[in-house]
């Protein structure tokens, strides 16, 4: 066996580096493939690589179009390794080609893909780089200072579509979907109060009224449920974000690290900070905040986000949104704490602010469950072994 890895939207180095260290003869792909679309220069030259260096499989985090129809036309298996959720690009050709593997973290995307036929995909939480956390060691980097109470790396997502492309609508129609924002705003227990609510009848109003809005829909999903995916859920995300984060700062020290176009008139009492470095640079904020704050995006239903991870993997408290597959993953209150309201998040902030103790066991508890179960090794040596035993 003989493995390629071929770098897309992420460069990170844990998945090669893991692969070797389980014994795999695995290499890098020169040329980074950053284009949604086929290309048939580089499919060429991705062809010629792999036939002249005998590749046997090739791998990448996410589904890049054209390393799946190269892998296709050389007959070896493509292992694409999932980290979004929910991941419509499966929903095209090369998510049904029988040579394409999917392995998920989001166990209702699982589910959905499952149910619609695509052949090859295995459920998997996320997981952290094992080697790296235990090398970075920022936990005694620190020795027990922090260096903020609240935390919180993410974006805004202030660049939505929906205020891009919607927000010059009639009122009647903003209203409209005011009311699928009400709804589904601030309330975090599970259940999806996005899709399923906009009607067809809405579209073909929308395209009515503004003959420029195309949602050039290239997925073998509804255009319904496409909409709700692209225009509604990040809108939603930047609701939700600017309002907590305010809401926690009229009480509490709360610092936000972020890459967000932000003006300081959003985020009044709220520290804004330059964005972060994935890695050891993150790190060392998980560590060093008395609460990490997660604030997942409604398109993520049944799966564990990174952020979570990695927090947890650097020895970092958290403090999330409540998700059914998370309270599986880890024993609410001993290795994470959840809320479902913006009420109990703030009370839960308020007590594991006071309680050092208490926190930092679960702080604690939450870095022996990660590193003992939800690693790159495990998951690569789960992974390997399911592509080889359904074949």
């Amino acid at each position: 066996m003989k493995i390629l890895y071929v770098y897309g939207m992420s460069t990170e180095k844990d998945v090669i580096y893991n692969l070797r260290k389980l014994g795999y003869k695995a290499e890098e792909y020169p040329d980074v493939q950053k284009n949604s679309m086929l290309n048939d220069e580089e499919i060429e030259k991705l062809i010629t690589y792999i036939r002249k260096n005998h590749i046997t499989h090739v791998m990448s985090t996410h589904l890049i179009y054209n390393v799946a129809f190269a892998a296709c036309k050389t007959d070896i298996k493509y292992i694409s390794i999932i980290w979004d959720a929910p991941y419509i690009k499966i929903y095209t050709p090369f998510g049904r080609l029988d040579n394409c593997w999917f392995t998920v973290f989001d166990r209702l995307d699982y589910e959905r893909f499952k149910t619609d036929g695509i052949p090859h995909v295995l459920y998997q939480p996320l997981a952290v780089n094992k080697y790296n956390v235990l090398k970075w060691d920022v936990k005694r980097k620190l020795g027990g200072n922090y260096v903020n109470d609240i935390s919180f790396i993410g974006r805004l997502y202030e660049d939505n579509l929906y205020d891009k492309n919607l927000s010059m609508m009639p009122e009647q129609m903003q209203q409209y979907f005011t009311s699928i924002f009400e709804e589904a705003v601030f309330r975090w227990d599970g259940e999806n109060r996005i899709y399923g609510k906009t009607a067809k009848e809405i579209l073909d109003y929308i395209k009515l009224v503004s003959p420029e809005f195309d949602l050039d829909n290239i997925y073998d999903i509804e255009d319904v449920r496409y909409f709700e995916v692209l225009y509604l859920i990040r809108k939603i995300a930047n609701i939700e974000r600017i309002c907590t984060l305010n809401a926690l700062a009229e009480q509490f020290q709360v610092t936000f690290y972020t890459d967000s176009k932000v003006e300081q008139s959003q985020l009044e009492n709220v520290k804004i900070m330059p964005p972060v470095e994935w890695g050891e640079a993150a790190s060392i904020i998980y560590a060093g905040s008395k609460i990490n704050l997660n604030i997942s995006l409604k398109g993520i239903e049944g799966g564990t986000p990174q952020r979570i991870m990695d927090i947890l993997g650097a020895g970092g408290f958290v403090l999330t949104n409540y998700c059914a597959e998370t309270a599986e993953l880890f024993e609410e209150d001993r290795e994470i704490v959840m809320f479902k309201t913006p009420e109990e998040l703030i009370d839960k902030v308020e007590y594991y602010l006071a309680h050092d103790k208490e926190r930092e066991e679960i702080a604690r508890a939450g870095r022996r469950k990660v590193l003992n179960c939800y690693t790159y090794d495990k998951k690569l040596k789960q992974l390997m072994e399911w592509v080889e035993k359904e074949t």
